[in-house]
Parts: structure tokens; C-alpha cells; sequence
């Protein structure tokens, strides 16, 4: 073999191929190995084949859809480090997964969900805008990599500081203006000087508000600061909808979250 053959091979079989940002993920002929069919028996199926009402059941294209809506990156993102709130836990419970067996796992159940070359387009084009924020991605209906007015509609604290923090005057909020415009509703929240009395009364006038909350169970405590929810509740949505009506509340430093649904205290 030849010195120039000798350092094609050796090139070939040591150095990591990476994937090109703009190559389809489902492309991958490693998705369709029958080896990784015996890992998502072992490792996904439970969920997500039935057991986990709020988990997209493989073959559900419209489920899949809608979560690959933010990109595959986001997607990827939400296995690898799980979703607040819900049984979907870091890596599924199974820590001993690398990034990469959780990422080609998820697009083995997109692949085999049928998801629309539309769709997959679309994520794709979506991850080039290298967006990392979830929050700015959930509230981005337009996929555009920018916040409208209609965007913000459900968040009005969002939707007052608009005018604030658009800086270039375009009526909309690139990811740099809505981090700066969130850091700074933060830092005026916790830096109200409030008591920790005042702190739990407005919580708990918030909570009896909300429709769905249970009449007793629910434990609200603030120290320092510190508010503490603690109790079962409902749905996962109900726990979205109490962290969104107390948010931003003057004086409240930081939210430890206690809440569980009964699909959560199963999965636990």
C-alpha cells in the first residue's frame, strides 16, 4: 500500500465524520439498523408506545409533527435533558445513553411516525437560525425566529415591554431583544422589596383564579424570598398555567417547583 493510500486509511477510520448542518437527520441509514428496534423496545418504548398519556406514541405523525415544529435540535435537546413537569425524564431515566444514542433514537421515532418531508424541511430551516432559548421557541408560532404581537398575546408581560426592548423598531422580537426584555422582568421581580406574607398572599390569590386547581392539598410557602409549591394536581398544563399566573410577582426570588401530576408520581 502506498504512503498517500496508507493516509486516506488512516484519516478515514480516525478521524469522527460529523454531520453537516444541512443533511436530513433521517437520512442517517444507522436509523434503519434492526439493532436500534431492540434499544427503543428497552429504552422508549414504555412511554412511548401507550404507558405515558402526555408522550407522543411512535407512529403519530401529528404528535411528532408538532414537536419537530422547533427543530430537530430543540427536539434532541428536550430527550437529552427531559421536559420540567412531565414524565419525560433526562434521557428518557437511562443515564447510561450517550447524546448521540438519544439523538438517533429520536429519529428513529420520527422516522418511523412518517413525518412529512414538509415537516422535516421545515426543522431543518428552523435549526439554522441556531436558536437555543425554548421559551423564545414555543412562543415562536411563525417559526421566523421572530416574536409579533400575536406571539405574545398569553404573556402580557411580554407583550408590554415590546416597544421597550425592540431595538431596531420593527414591531418584533429577535432572541437577543426577548432574553434582554425577560432578564430585565427577572431582575425587577427580585428585586421588589416584598414580605414574605405579601409573597404567599398574592401566590395563593393567583392560584384560587385558575380553573382546574384542587380545592386543598396545595401547600404555598415563601421564605427569603424563596416561594415553595408543593401538592398533586391535575395535568401538566395546570402546572404550566400556575407557573405562568404567579411569574411576576413582585419580590419572588426564586420557585422551587414541588407540584406533581398523578403521570408524573407513576413514572417516579
Amino acid at each position: 500500500m502506498n504512503i498517500k493510500l496508507q493516509l486516506f486509511v488512516y484519516i478515514f477510520l480516525t478521524v469522527p465524520l460529523f454531520h453537516h448542518a444541512s443533511a436530513n437527520p433521517l437520512a442517517n441509514p444507522a436509523i434503519k439498523s434492526p439493532d436500534l428496534v431492540g434499544s427503543y423496545r428497552q429504552n422508549c418504548s414504555h412511554c412511548h408506545s401507550g404507558s405515558a398519556p402526555s408522550a407522543p406514541l411512535i407512529g403519530d405523525s401529528a404528535a411528532w409533527s408538532l414537536r419537530l415544529s422547533g427543530g430537530f435540535n430543540q427536539l434532541y435537546h428536550s430527550a437529552i435533558h427531559g421536559i420540567p413537569n412531565t414524565a419525560m425524564l433526562a434521557k428518557g431515566g437511562h443515564a447510561e445513553l450517550s447524546d448521540d444514542q438519544i439523538k438517533i433514537l429520536v429519529d428513529y421515532m420520527l422516522l418511523q411516525s412518517k413525518v412529512s418531508a414538509k415537516t422535516i424541511s421545515q426543522a431543518m430551516k428552523y435549526d439554522a437560525f441556531n436558536i437555543s432559548d425554548r421559551e423564545f421557541i414555543l412562543l415562536d408560532i411563525n417559526k421566523n425566529a421572530l416574536l409579533e404581537k400575536n406571539e405574545l398575546q398569553q404573556e402580557i408581560a411580554f407583550l408590554n415591554g415590546l416597544t421597550e426592548f425592540d431595538s431596531n423598531r420593527d414591531g418584533k422580537l429577535s432572541p437577543i431583544e426577548f432574553i434582554a426584555l425577560r432578564s430585565s422582568l427577572e431582575t425587577k421581580r427580585q428585586s421588589s422589596n416584598v414580605s414574605d406574607d405579601e409573597i404567599t398572599n398574592q401566590v395563593n390569590l393567583a392560584l384560587s383564579k385558575l380553573q382546574g386547581m384542587p380545592h386543598s392539598g396545595i401547600r404555598v410557602n415563601t421564605k427569603n424570598g424563596v416561594l415553595t409549591i408543593a401538592g398533586v394536581i391535575g395535568s401538566n398544563q395546570l402546572i404550566t398555567n400556575i407557573q405562568q399566573s404567579i411569574r411576576w410577582i413582585p419580590g419572588i426570588k426564586s420557585f422551587d417547583n414541588r407540584l406533581m401530576t398523578s403521570e408524573m408520581l407513576a413514572f417516579d
